[in-house]
C-alpha cells in the first residue's frame, strides 16, 4: 500500500514541476514579448495561461482525492497540503506573466528600448532564478537553498525601487510618457510580485524540512521596507 502511495505522490510531483515549467517559460516569453514588441508572443502567454490553470485543478483534485482515499501519515498529509499550496502561487504567478504580456500587447514601439535601458532582463532573471530555485529546494527538500531564495528577494525589491527612481525621473524631464511609465512600473511590480511568490514556496519548503516557520518574520521584513 506504502509503495503504491509513493508511486501516486510521484505522479502529483511531477505534474507540479510540469507546471512550474509552463510557468517558467511564461515569464521569460512574457518578458521577451515586451523587449521585442512581439504581439504574436505575447498572445501565445495569455492563450497558453489555461494550460497552467487545467495543471492547477488536476493537481488540486489529485491531491485532495489522495487525502480521502489513502488517509496518508502527518508527514505525508503535510506534503501534499504542500503540493497544493505552491500550485496556488505558481498559478498566480502565470498570472503575472499574463499581465506582462498584456503590457507587451499596449505598449509603444519604444517600450523595448526603454525596458533595456532599464535594465529589465536583470529583474526577469532574477524573477526566473527565484522561481527555479524554490522549486529546486521543494524538489531536494533543501532548506539552504529555500533560505537562500527568501534572502534573495531583496535583490529584486531592490531593482524594483531603481526602476521605479529612474521612470519617475524619466517622466519629470520628459524622457518618457506618464502613461508609458505606468505601465513600465507595473511590470517591474508584477516581476517584484513573482518574487514575492517564489518566496513563500521556499519559506514552505524551510518549514517542512526544519519544522521553522518563518512567515511572520520575512511578512514583517517586508512591511518595513
Amino acid at each position: 500500500m506504502q509503495r503504491y502511495f509513493d508511486e501516486e505522490l510521484k505522479k502529483l510531483k511531477d505534474t507540479l514541476f510540469r507546471m512550474g515549467d509552463l510557468v517558467e517559460r511564461a515569464i521569460r516569453k512574457a518578458a521577451d514579448s515586451l523587449e521585442t514588441q512581439d504581439r504574436q508572443k505575447a498572445k501565445e502567454v495569455i492563450e497558453e495561461d489555461q494550460k497552467i490553470n487545467i495543471l492547477e485543478i488536476e493537481i488540486d483534485e489529485f491531491g485532495h482525492e489522495l487525502i480521502a482515499r489513502m488517509q496518508p501519515t502527518a508527514v505525508d498529509l503535510r506534503l501534499i497540503t504542500m503540493v497544493l499550496k505552491i500550485t496556488g502561487d505558481l498559478e498566480r504567478i502565470g498570472d503575472q506573466a499574463v499581465n506582462i504580456a498584456q503590457e507587451g500587447l499596449e505598449r509603444s514601439p519604444n517600450a523595448g528600448a526603454l525596458k533595456q535601458d532599464l535594465g529589465f532582463s536583470k529583474g526577469t532573471d532574477l524573477a526566473i532564478q527565484m522561481v527555479k530555485g524554490a522549486l529546486e529546494a521543494f524538489a531536494n527538500r533543501d532548506a539552504k537553498i529555500a533560505k537562500s531564495i527568501c534572502e534573495g528577494d531583496d535583490e529584486l525589491d531592490n531593482w524594483n525601487r531603481e526602476v521605479n527612481l529612474k521612470l519617475q525621473q524619466a517622466v519629470e524631464t520628459g524622457k518618457v510618457g506618464f502613461s508609458e511609465a505606468i505601465g513600465l512600473i507595473m511590470v517591474a511590480h508584477n516581476l517584484e510580485r513573482i518574487g514575492d511568490l517564489a518566496t513563500n514556496i521556499a519559506e514552505d519548503v524551510i518549514y517542512v524540512a526544519k519544522g521553522i516557520d518563518i512567515r511572520h518574520h520575512i511578512t514583517e521584513r517586508r512591511a518595513s521596507k
